[in-house]
Protein backbone atom coordinates (compact mmCIF):
# COMPACT_ATOMS: atom_id res chain seq x y z
CA UNK A 1 0.00 0.00 0.00
CA UNK A 2 0.95 3.58 -0.79
CA UNK A 3 2.00 5.50 2.66
CA UNK A 4 -1.50 7.63 4.04
CA UNK A 5 -0.21 10.81 4.68
CA UNK A 6 -2.86 10.64 8.46
CA UNK A 7 -1.42 7.20 8.73
CA UNK A 8 -0.78 6.34 12.52
CA UNK A 9 3.05 6.44 12.87
CA UNK A 10 3.00 4.54 16.50
CA UNK A 11 3.16 1.11 14.51
CA UNK A 12 6.77 2.07 12.93
CA UNK A 13 8.00 3.78 16.58
CA UNK A 14 10.61 2.00 17.98
CA UNK A 15 11.19 3.53 21.02
CA UNK A 16 12.92 6.45 22.98
CA UNK A 17 16.53 6.77 24.96
CA UNK A 18 17.86 9.32 26.79
CA UNK A 19 21.10 10.33 25.59
CA UNK A 20 23.61 12.61 27.36
CA UNK A 21 22.96 15.90 27.00
CA UNK A 22 25.15 17.91 24.32
CA UNK A 23 25.62 20.73 21.49
CA UNK A 24 27.40 23.93 22.48
CA UNK A 25 24.13 26.42 22.22
CA UNK A 26 21.49 26.23 23.94
CA UNK A 27 18.99 25.89 20.81
CA UNK A 28 20.85 22.96 19.86
CA UNK A 29 21.03 20.66 22.93
CA UNK A 30 20.00 17.57 22.98
CA UNK A 31 19.43 15.11 25.69
CA UNK A 32 16.23 12.49 23.96
CA UNK A 33 16.75 9.94 20.46
CA UNK A 34 13.73 8.93 19.37
CA UNK A 35 13.37 6.00 16.81
CA UNK A 36 11.40 5.38 14.12
CA UNK A 37 11.67 2.14 11.35
CA UNK A 38 10.19 2.28 8.05
CA UNK A 39 10.11 -0.95 6.33
CA UNK A 40 7.94 -2.48 3.61
CA UNK A 41 7.88 -5.58 4.97
CA UNK A 42 6.84 -7.23 8.34
CA UNK A 43 8.62 -9.19 11.16
CA UNK A 44 6.58 -11.96 9.01
CA UNK A 45 7.91 -10.40 5.32
CA UNK A 46 4.03 -9.48 4.70
CA UNK A 47 3.94 -6.03 2.12
CA UNK A 48 2.67 -3.65 4.08
CA UNK A 49 3.91 -0.64 2.24
CA UNK A 50 5.27 0.87 -0.99
CA UNK A 51 8.50 2.63 -0.89
CA UNK A 52 7.56 6.11 -0.27
CA UNK A 53 9.06 9.17 -2.56
CA UNK A 54 10.82 11.97 -1.81
CA UNK A 55 8.50 13.82 -1.40
CA UNK A 56 6.41 11.39 1.22
CA UNK A 57 9.41 10.90 3.04
CA UNK A 58 10.28 14.66 3.46
CA UNK A 59 6.47 15.38 4.39
CA UNK A 60 6.82 12.40 7.33
CA UNK A 61 9.87 13.14 8.80
CA UNK A 62 8.90 16.66 8.92
CA UNK A 63 5.13 15.77 10.81
CA UNK A 64 6.97 13.47 13.18
CA UNK A 65 9.59 15.54 13.61
CA UNK A 66 7.20 18.43 14.49
CA UNK A 67 5.64 16.53 17.24
CA UNK A 68 8.85 16.72 19.19
CA UNK A 69 10.51 19.72 21.60
CA UNK A 70 14.21 21.10 20.23
CA UNK A 71 15.62 18.64 23.00
CA UNK A 72 14.77 15.73 20.72
CA UNK A 73 16.43 14.02 17.80
CA UNK A 74 14.23 11.90 15.54
CA UNK A 75 16.37 8.93 13.53
CA UNK A 76 15.10 7.54 10.79
CA UNK A 77 15.73 4.04 9.15
CA UNK A 78 13.86 1.32 7.24
CA UNK A 79 13.63 0.56 3.16
CA UNK A 80 10.49 2.25 3.49
CA UNK A 81 12.04 5.70 3.05
CA UNK A 82 13.27 7.32 -0.47
CA UNK A 83 16.87 7.76 -1.51
CA UNK A 84 17.64 11.07 0.41
CA UNK A 85 17.31 8.92 4.02
CA UNK A 86 20.07 6.33 2.70
CA UNK A 87 22.42 8.12 2.10
CA UNK A 88 22.56 7.68 6.53
CA UNK A 89 22.60 3.90 5.69
CA UNK A 90 25.58 2.53 7.95
CA UNK A 91 26.19 4.85 10.48
CA UNK A 92 22.62 4.48 12.26
CA UNK A 93 23.95 0.28 12.27
CA UNK A 94 26.13 0.96 15.05
CA UNK A 95 25.82 3.53 17.95
CA UNK A 96 26.92 7.05 17.57
CA UNK A 97 30.12 8.56 19.05
CA UNK A 98 29.45 11.58 21.28
CA UNK A 99 31.49 13.76 18.52
CA UNK A 100 29.16 11.96 15.73
CA UNK A 101 25.96 12.86 17.83
CA UNK A 102 27.01 16.07 18.43
CA UNK A 103 27.87 16.49 14.51
CA UNK A 104 24.20 15.44 13.29
CA UNK A 105 22.80 17.69 15.93
CA UNK A 106 23.98 20.59 14.21
CA UNK A 107 23.01 19.40 10.60
CA UNK A 108 19.58 18.29 12.22
CA UNK A 109 19.43 22.43 13.34
CA UNK A 110 20.68 23.67 10.06
CA UNK A 111 18.23 20.50 7.87
CA UNK A 112 15.13 22.10 10.14
CA UNK A 113 15.91 25.74 9.09
CA UNK A 114 15.86 24.44 5.65
CA UNK A 115 12.26 22.64 5.75
CA UNK A 116 9.48 24.68 4.80
CA UNK A 117 6.69 24.30 7.91
CA UNK A 118 4.05 24.75 6.58
CA UNK A 119 1.44 26.58 9.07
CA UNK A 120 -1.38 23.72 8.16
CA UNK A 121 0.42 20.79 8.82
CA UNK A 122 -1.14 17.11 9.37
CA UNK A 123 -0.83 18.00 12.82
CA UNK A 124 -3.62 21.08 13.21
CA UNK A 125 -6.12 19.55 10.35
CA UNK A 126 -9.14 18.00 12.03
CA UNK A 127 -9.38 14.27 11.90
CA UNK A 128 -12.92 13.05 11.81
CA UNK A 129 -14.55 9.87 13.35
CA UNK A 130 -17.71 9.93 11.17
CA UNK A 131 -19.84 10.40 14.01
CA UNK A 132 -21.46 13.91 12.44
CA UNK A 133 -23.00 14.84 15.88
CA UNK A 134 -19.40 14.21 18.15
CA UNK A 135 -17.17 15.48 14.85
CA UNK A 136 -18.29 18.65 14.84
CA UNK A 137 -18.70 19.33 19.01
CA UNK A 138 -15.37 18.63 18.85
CA UNK A 139 -14.67 21.03 15.60
CA UNK A 140 -17.05 23.66 17.19
CA UNK A 141 -14.81 23.33 20.85
CA UNK A 142 -11.60 24.03 19.85
CA UNK A 143 -12.13 26.43 16.55
CA UNK A 144 -10.69 29.41 18.41
CA UNK A 145 -8.03 27.41 20.00
CA UNK A 146 -3.95 28.00 19.74
CA UNK A 147 -3.06 25.57 16.81
CA UNK A 148 -0.88 23.54 19.49
CA UNK A 149 -3.90 22.81 21.18
CA UNK A 150 -6.11 21.65 18.56
CA UNK A 151 -3.07 19.54 17.51
CA UNK A 152 -3.36 18.08 21.10
CA UNK A 153 -7.00 17.39 20.57
CA UNK A 154 -7.03 15.70 17.16
CA UNK A 155 -3.81 14.05 18.49
CA UNK A 156 -5.83 11.95 20.81
CA UNK A 157 -8.07 10.87 17.94
CA UNK A 158 -5.38 10.09 15.49
CA UNK A 159 -2.75 8.32 17.86
CA UNK A 160 -5.30 7.01 20.49
CA UNK A 161 -9.24 6.84 19.90
CA UNK A 162 -8.70 5.46 16.07
CA UNK A 163 -5.09 3.89 15.23
CA UNK A 164 -4.73 2.86 11.93
CA UNK A 165 -3.29 -0.61 12.74
CA UNK A 166 -3.34 -2.19 16.20
CA UNK A 167 -0.36 -4.89 15.16
CA UNK A 168 2.39 -3.23 17.84
CA UNK A 169 -0.34 -3.45 20.70
CA UNK A 170 -2.10 -6.03 22.24
CA UNK A 171 -5.93 -5.23 23.00
CA UNK A 172 -5.73 -5.21 26.06
CA UNK A 173 -3.17 -2.13 25.48
CA UNK A 174 -5.52 -0.93 22.71
CA UNK A 175 -8.08 -0.63 25.18
CA UNK A 176 -5.62 0.91 27.60
CA UNK A 177 -4.58 3.81 24.66
CA UNK A 178 -8.33 4.80 24.58
CA UNK A 179 -8.55 4.92 28.04
CA UNK A 180 -5.29 7.67 27.83
CA UNK A 181 -7.27 9.32 25.29
CA UNK A 182 -10.20 10.01 27.34
CA UNK A 183 -7.89 11.32 30.44
CA UNK A 184 -5.91 13.42 27.42
CA UNK A 185 -9.65 15.03 26.93
CA UNK A 186 -10.37 15.27 30.81
CA UNK A 187 -7.00 17.60 30.66
CA UNK A 188 -8.17 19.61 27.61
CA UNK A 189 -11.38 20.30 28.90
CA UNK A 190 -10.26 21.43 32.22
CA UNK A 191 -7.02 23.51 30.33
CA UNK A 192 -8.70 25.07 27.21
CA UNK A 193 -12.16 24.35 26.28
CA UNK A 194 -14.24 26.80 26.96
CA UNK A 195 -17.25 26.46 29.71
CA UNK A 196 -19.67 26.72 27.21
CA UNK A 197 -18.48 23.83 24.96
CA UNK A 198 -17.00 21.66 27.91
CA UNK A 199 -19.85 19.23 28.01
CA UNK A 200 -20.69 18.70 24.50
CA UNK A 201 -16.60 18.58 23.87
CA UNK A 202 -16.37 15.40 26.89
CA UNK A 203 -19.37 13.91 25.53
CA UNK A 204 -18.06 13.69 21.97
CA UNK A 205 -15.00 12.60 22.61
CA UNK A 206 -16.70 10.04 25.12
CA UNK A 207 -18.86 9.10 21.94
CA UNK A 208 -15.42 8.38 19.63
CA UNK A 209 -13.67 6.51 22.36
CA UNK A 210 -16.72 4.22 22.34
CA UNK A 211 -16.27 3.96 18.65
CA UNK A 212 -12.86 3.00 18.94
CA UNK A 213 -13.74 0.88 21.57
CA UNK A 214 -16.08 -1.06 19.56
CA UNK A 215 -13.61 -1.58 16.80
CA UNK A 216 -12.20 -4.55 15.63
CA UNK A 217 -9.01 -5.69 13.99
CA UNK A 218 -8.51 -8.29 10.94
CA UNK A 219 -5.49 -10.39 10.76
CA UNK A 220 -2.82 -7.86 9.46
CA UNK A 221 -3.89 -5.37 12.42
CA UNK A 222 -5.81 -3.21 10.13
CA UNK A 223 -8.62 -1.67 11.77
CA UNK A 224 -12.35 -1.11 11.24
CA UNK A 225 -14.71 1.07 13.03
CA UNK A 226 -17.63 0.07 11.63
CA UNK A 227 -19.13 3.72 10.46
CA UNK A 228 -19.38 5.15 7.08
CA UNK A 229 -16.18 7.80 5.86
CA UNK A 230 -17.13 11.27 6.59
CA UNK A 231 -17.11 13.77 3.73
CA UNK A 232 -17.41 17.55 5.45
CA UNK A 233 -17.37 20.78 3.83
CA UNK A 234 -16.88 23.81 6.20
CA UNK A 235 -14.74 23.80 9.28
CA UNK A 236 -15.54 24.35 13.26
CA UNK A 237 -19.31 25.37 14.06
CA UNK A 238 -19.83 25.79 10.46
CA UNK A 239 -19.00 21.87 9.92
CA UNK A 240 -21.44 20.93 7.54
CA UNK A 241 -22.48 16.72 6.38
CA UNK A 242 -22.82 15.41 2.81
CA UNK A 243 -22.91 11.79 1.84
CA UNK A 244 -19.58 10.74 1.24
CA UNK A 245 -20.18 8.94 -2.70
CA UNK A 246 -16.83 7.46 -2.89
CA UNK A 247 -16.98 5.27 0.06
CA UNK A 248 -21.00 4.60 -0.92
CA UNK A 249 -19.68 3.05 -4.33
CA UNK A 250 -16.86 1.09 -1.80
CA UNK A 251 -20.10 -0.34 0.50
CA UNK A 252 -21.85 -0.94 -1.75
CA UNK A 253 -20.92 -2.15 -5.30
CA UNK A 254 -17.69 -3.39 -5.19
CA UNK A 255 -17.01 -3.97 -8.56
CA UNK A 256 -17.80 -0.66 -9.84
CA UNK A 257 -15.30 0.05 -6.91
CA UNK A 258 -12.47 -2.06 -8.65
CA UNK A 259 -13.56 -0.18 -11.59
CA UNK A 260 -12.69 3.04 -10.35
CA UNK A 261 -9.31 2.45 -8.39
CA UNK A 262 -8.43 0.53 -12.00
CA UNK A 263 -8.91 4.24 -14.13
CA UNK A 264 -7.80 6.45 -11.02
CA UNK A 265 -4.20 4.42 -11.44
CA UNK A 266 -3.98 5.27 -14.90
CA UNK A 267 -1.58 8.23 -15.54
CA UNK A 268 -4.32 11.23 -16.58
CA UNK A 269 -6.73 9.08 -15.13
CA UNK A 270 -8.22 11.95 -12.50
CA UNK A 271 -10.52 13.35 -14.80
CA UNK A 272 -11.83 10.11 -16.20
CA UNK A 273 -12.17 8.78 -12.65
CA UNK A 274 -14.31 11.82 -11.39
CA UNK A 275 -16.72 11.22 -14.54
CA UNK A 276 -16.77 7.46 -13.83
CA UNK A 277 -17.84 8.28 -10.19
CA UNK A 278 -20.71 11.27 -11.23
CA UNK A 279 -21.74 8.55 -13.72
CA UNK A 280 -22.27 5.66 -11.73
CA UNK A 281 -24.14 7.84 -8.78
CA UNK A 282 -26.56 9.53 -11.44
CA UNK A 283 -27.16 5.54 -12.40
CA UNK A 284 -27.47 3.76 -9.30
CA UNK A 285 -29.87 6.42 -7.90
CA UNK A 286 -31.97 5.96 -11.01
CA UNK A 287 -31.57 2.19 -10.32
CA UNK A 288 -32.15 2.70 -5.89
CA UNK A 289 -33.64 5.93 -5.41
CA UNK A 290 -33.17 4.33 -1.97
CA UNK A 291 -29.40 3.65 -1.85
CA UNK A 292 -28.21 6.97 -0.37
CA UNK A 293 -31.05 6.02 2.62
CA UNK A 294 -30.17 2.74 2.96
CA UNK A 295 -25.91 3.93 2.80
CA UNK A 296 -26.65 5.99 5.85
CA UNK A 297 -29.23 3.86 8.06
CA UNK A 298 -25.66 1.32 7.77
CA UNK A 299 -23.69 3.68 10.45
CA UNK A 300 -26.83 4.12 12.57
CA UNK A 301 -27.57 1.15 12.97
CA UNK A 302 -24.15 -0.06 13.97
CA UNK A 303 -23.61 2.65 16.10
CA UNK A 304 -27.09 1.67 17.88
CA UNK A 305 -25.79 -1.73 18.12
CA UNK A 306 -22.31 -1.93 18.80
CA UNK A 307 -21.05 1.60 20.17
CA UNK A 308 -24.11 3.30 22.63
CA UNK A 309 -23.41 1.00 25.38
CA UNK A 310 -19.72 0.24 24.59
CA UNK A 311 -17.71 0.47 28.65
CA UNK A 312 -14.59 2.12 28.26
CA UNK A 313 -11.46 0.96 29.67
CA UNK A 314 -10.46 2.49 33.11
CA UNK A 315 -6.73 2.29 32.98
CA UNK A 316 -5.81 5.73 33.41
CA UNK A 317 -8.70 6.74 35.47
CA UNK A 318 -5.77 7.81 38.67
CA UNK A 319 -3.95 10.49 36.17
CA UNK A 320 -4.72 13.65 37.65
CA UNK A 321 -5.23 16.57 35.52
CA UNK A 322 -4.62 19.86 37.55
CA UNK A 323 -2.25 20.76 35.16
CA UNK A 324 0.84 19.73 32.33
CA UNK A 325 2.98 18.99 34.79
CA UNK A 326 1.04 17.02 37.11
CA UNK A 327 -0.16 15.08 34.02
CA UNK A 328 2.93 14.52 32.90
CA UNK A 329 4.44 12.98 36.50
CA UNK A 330 1.40 10.88 36.66
CA UNK A 331 2.21 9.18 33.27
CA UNK A 332 6.17 8.97 33.74
CA UNK A 333 5.13 7.17 37.32
CA UNK A 334 2.26 4.75 35.40
CA UNK A 335 5.42 3.99 33.20
CA UNK A 336 7.47 3.29 35.55
CA UNK A 337 5.52 0.94 37.42
CA UNK A 338 4.06 -0.74 34.14
CA UNK A 339 7.47 -0.97 31.81
CA UNK A 340 6.54 -3.23 29.27
CA UNK A 341 2.78 -2.38 28.60
CA UNK A 342 1.60 0.47 26.50
CA UNK A 343 5.68 1.52 26.07
CA UNK A 344 6.18 2.61 22.95
CA UNK A 345 2.70 4.61 23.42
CA UNK A 346 3.80 6.08 26.65
CA UNK A 347 7.66 6.80 25.53
CA UNK A 348 6.16 8.68 22.10
CA UNK A 349 3.68 10.82 24.77
CA UNK A 350 6.05 11.85 27.43
CA UNK A 351 8.64 12.99 24.26
CA UNK A 352 5.81 15.66 23.37
CA UNK A 353 6.87 19.33 23.00
CA UNK A 354 2.92 19.65 24.20
CA UNK A 355 3.89 18.62 27.68
CA UNK A 356 7.11 21.30 27.68
CA UNK A 357 9.33 18.72 29.15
Amino acid sequence: MSMNISLNYSQFYKGTEQIKSYGSATALKKDTLVRYEFNTTDKDGNRIMDKMSKEETMQVMNEITAQYGDNVIVEFSGDGLAALAESKKGIMDRPLSQEEMAEKAAKDAAFQKEIIHFDRSANYLPEYSGLYGADKAVATAVENSSKEEQAFVYDIIRQNFLIGNSSSMTEEERQANISLGMKKAEYAAESFISADNRDAFLEAMESIAKLASAGKADNSGKMNYGVNKPNYLGHGSKLVYTTNTLDMMRTMDSRAYEEYQKISSRKDGALDSLKYLTNWYTSAVKKNPSMVDTYEKRSDEYVEKNVTSQKLSTVFDDIRTNNKSVFWEGLRAFQSQNPNFLSSVLSRELALKFWGK
